[in-house]
């Protein structure tokens, strides 16, 4: 069976920080499947990296997903979780927001631990 997994950036921060299992479950997730990463994973992770340790950091992600862009459709449905669960009284990140449409549109199951910042029912979460 072939999975497509969307990793969220806590877990390649655990994976480049070799905590929580990360580099056991990247490899777990890599004999299943195909791992992909958002391109604002790619945003995030640079952020938290000091020149060096990007030079050193980059390649080696790179080498192990598959980058995703964000179409427009998951920007207009990222945009429709945000004013939905606004009107709930929920405030979620809009980085997360549009991470969880492209897992949804592009039928990924999406790889993370921070489950509290993805509440959509019709989400695929991988367990863990």
């Amino acid at each position: 069976m072939t999975g497509h997994f969307l990793v969220d950036t806590d877990e390649w921060i655990n994976f480049f920080n070799k905590r929580d299992n990360a580099l056991e479950l990247v490899a777990e997730l890599d004999s299943k499947g195909e791992i992909s990463s958002s391109i604002l994973t790619v945003t995030e992770l640079r952020a938290g990296w000091r020149t060096e340790a990007a030079k050193r950091f980059m390649p080696i992600f790179y080498a192990q997903t598959k980058i995703v862009n964000v179409s427009l459709e998951a920007a207009e449905l990222a945009g429709k979780f945000l004013k939905d669960y606004s009107a709930k009284g929920i405030s979620l990140p809009t980085v997360d927001t549009i991470i969880a449409a492209t897992a949804i549109l592009g039928n990924f199951q999406l790889v993370t631990r921070n489950k509290k910042d993805y509440p959509m029912p019709e989400l695929k979460l991988y367990t863990f």
